[in-house]
């Protein structure tokens, strides 16, 4: 596994180590926003946002890594040549042959160690060791913020859009939004009062339903021939995602405006050299009220289309 990670220059390889396979999936997951500023109107649906501004967090990565020797001294030396250069002060900069990308990363803590193979006795020793770290430029795989445009074309739509692109454009198959789409919010709660020797509790009751701002999730399978296609398509969603505005989430029911949170449960199904196959949610939070609590909060309670003979009966 020569040249497959090397930190500060340094092929851990020399040290018998490596990143195991699932230990790397950090990486590439987008960073979580951090929470704009917002109003909660009671006599409206959703949220008053103010989305001209965009930051995010630091991300936390960890990332697993496997160092074996053929005797103790061995593998001594290697652990210990290994938590030195992980755990120099500064910033590690480490390049993965996997992704053909280099990071910038900041050592945090191991927090897990699993050792296989007696020190005081005959045979290799191995050890799974966990390396949390701090990537405090969350952006490093993002700095084209130009690229807005897939380039993926004639494959099934997806039936769910992003600022007007089917998701399909991206190489996404959408697996799953349904769940949380169709689900309905949480009611704005009305003004109450309660006192000590009272059971129960006073309740202003609205003349009109209004909902909370409601959180969706888009379960997504990504798919790329290569990494050039990949990165590009990766990035315009990362991009059309991060817009200092509402972005457009369009399905076959309706169309909302939103504005995105965090990516989470990324996954890597096959090694890149044969190809992308990454699976991750996206999650996001809904401005203005989706479909249902929209048809809920209306006096007739029904949504009429562009053909007069035709309703959704509520």
């Amino acid at each position: 596994m020569k040249g497959s990670c090397i930190i500060d220059g340094f092929d851990i390889d020399d040290l018998g180590g490596f990143i195991l396979r699932g230990g790397d999936y950090d990486f590439l997951s987008f960073p979580e926003r951090r929470d704009p500023l917002s109003e909660n109107w009671f006599e409206y649906n959703g949220v008053d946002v103010d989305l001209s501004e965009i930051f995010f967090k630091e991300k936390s990565l960890t990332v697993k890594f496997h160092i074996k020797g053929e005797t103790s001294d061995e593998f001594i030396y290697r652990l210990n040549g290994f938590y030195k250069r992980v755990s120099a002060p500064g910033y590690r900069i480490l390049y993965s042959r996997e992704f053909d990308r280099t990071f910038r990363l900041r050592f945090v803590s191991c927090p897990e160690y699993t050792h296989r193979g007696g020190l005081f006795k005959p045979g290799t020793k191995r050890g799974t060791l966990s390396v949390s770290f701090s990537m405090d430029d969350p952006l490093q795989l993002f700095t084209d913020r130009s690229i807005l445009i897939p380039t993926i074309e004639g494959r099934i739509p997806s039936q769910v859009s992003i600022n007007g692109y089917d998701l399909s454009r991206f190489g996404i198959v959408v697996t799953q939004c349904y769940n949380s789409v169709l689900k309905l919010s949480a009611a704005k709660q009305p003004l109450t009062r309660s006192f000590e020797r009272m059971t129960g509790l006073l309740v202003s009751e609205p003349q009109q339903a209004t909902f909370e701002a409601k959180q969706i999730t888009i379960e997504c399978t990504m798919l790329a021939d290569n990494r050039a296609e990949f990165y590009h398509n990766y990035t315009a969603l990362f991009n059309n995602l991060t817009l200092t505005q509402a972005i457009e989430v369009s399905t076959l029911w309706a169309d909302n405006e939103c504005f995105y949170t965090s990516m989470s449960d990324f996954s890597k199904f096959k090694a890149f050299k044969n190809g992308i196959h990454i699976g991750f949610k996206l999650n996001l939070t809904c401005i203005t009220a989706g479909l249902i609590e929209y048809l809920l909060s209306t006096e007739d309670g029904y949504l009429i289309t562009t053909e007069d003979d035709f309703f959704i009966e509520m």
